[in-house]
Parts: C-alpha cells; sequence; structure tokens
C-alpha cells in the first residue's frame, strides 16, 4: 500500500539522489530530489505531504546543518536524517542537537539508510497522533493540562539521547498511552477530590473499569481524598 508521506533527497550528487530515489520508491513512498537547500525549502513549501528529509551536510550554498534549523523550527517542522562524512560525529552531534533525528555516514548501506527512514517516518506518524489526539482531548476535556500531555514522549530529545538505539514504533505508542492514562486519571482524581465514583462518571468509565485502571497504573484515589 502506498504510503501517505513522502521523502525528500537533498544532495548534490545526483548518483546519490538517484540511488536513494530508486530504493524509497520500493518502500511505495513518494520521493523528491533537490539539489541543494534552496532548492529543497521550495519543495517542502510545495508538498504538504513531505514527512522525512535525507541531507547531505556539505553542498554549495546552504548547508545540510543550516538546512536542519530551518526545517526543524518551520511552522510545520519535517524530520531530518543527515548525510555526514565519515569520522564527522561533531557534526552528526551538531545535527541531532538541532532537531535531527538520526544520521547517516557517507559511504553508507543502502539497507541501512532504508532502516533509518523507516524508523523516522513511524516517528513522525507518531506525533501527528499525538497532535490529532491532543486536539481531541482539547475539546473533549480542557480541564487537562495539555502542556503535560502534549509531551508525554519528547522524541526529538529522545531520539537525539539515543541515536544508534533502535526504538519500536509499537513500544513508543505503548509508552505514550501508560502515560496519558496516569495522567488523565490523576488529573480527574485531583479535580474531584479522590471521589472514585465522579472521576469515572467523566470519563465515561464503569467504576468498576476505572478502578481497574487505578489498579493497573498503582494509583490510589485516598492520596487525592487526604490532599484534599
Amino acid at each position: 500500500m502506498k504510503s501517505p508521506y513522502a521523502i525528500l533527497i537533498v544532495d548534490d550528487e545526483e548518483s546519490i539522489c538517484k540511488l536513494l530515489k530508486s530504493r524509497f520508491e520500493r518502500e511505495e513512498y513518494q520521493v523528491y530530489t533537490a539539489a541543494n537547500a534552496e532548492q529543497a525549502t521550495q519543495m517542502v513549501a510545495d508538498h504538504s505531504e513531505i514527512a522525512v528529509v535525507v541531507t547531505d551536510v556539505k553542498m554549495p550554498g546552504k548547508s545540510g546543518i543550516e538546512l536542519t534549523k530551518e526545517l526543524r523550527t518551520s511552522a510545520q517542522p519535517k524530520k531530518v536524517i543527515v548525510m555526514t562524512g565519515h569520522g564527522e560525529k561533531s557534526t552528526a552531534i551538531d545535527a541531532l542537537r538541532l532537531g535531527a533525528s538520526d544520521f547517516v555516514e557517507k559511504p553508507f548501506n543502502v539497507e541501512e539508510m532504508a532502516h533509518a527512514v523507516a524508523r523516522t517516518v513511524g516517528e513522525y506518524t507518531l506525533e501527528r497522533e499525538n497532535e490529532v489526539y491532543v486536539q481531541k482531548l482539547r475539546s473533549q476535556t480542557p480541564f487537562i493540562d495539555l502542556n503535560t500531555v502534549s509531551n508525554v514522549i519528547p522524541l526529538k530529545r529522545e531520539f537525539a539521547a539515543h541515536a544508534e538505539e533502535k526504538l519500536n514504533f509499537t513500544v513508543l505508542k505503548k509508552k505514550w498511552t501508560d502515560q496519558f492514562e496516569q495522567d488523565f486519571i490523576s488529573k480527574l482524581l485531583n479535580k474531584h477530590k479522590g471521589n472514585v465514583t465522579a472521576a469515572a462518571k467523566e470519563a465515561g468509565l464503569d467504576r468498576s473499569n476505572f478502578l481497574r485502571l487505578l489498579r493497573r497504573h498503582q494509583i490510589q484515589a485516598q492520596v487525592y481524598r487526604k490532599a484534599a
């Protein structure tokens, strides 16, 4: 099935662009290419479906590091994977600090790059789901601190801290869901001063299911009654 997301490859070496374009198209991605950062910026503006930008660091004009900063601080930030030269660890670290999701050293194994892209698309997908869920919560449960909920999984920092770790999409999603449930339950109990019946009613759950969630997350309602 064709992916709803597109990949942009930015490199002044046409052979690299062709190689990666061919590989990613086999994964059912729409793939665009650009020869420099200026072209890449325009391509991103013209194609909102672009989710991940794979960019070389050293190019004529703006560098890949400058492009990374621009893409990560835009109104609709894109995920970035940088291609660095062998031994340029400091450059890779700079890119991660600016918000890049990953880096791959040249000369690279194409399958290694394909894995990095798949992982980063998963990260992007999770963040989009996060945004949709938070918007839904905003309309349904205005008392929840959405600044806490929307940052349950600070993916950028997690990937920067564990750039070499192969994080699993399902694991990350479960982690986000568990943390959200804990935050959601705590907010309800705090609002209703530990009254489980009232908290369950507002959550739209029967009391037995709400108690099951309390046990699952080892949350004690009496703590909130004492605090009140």
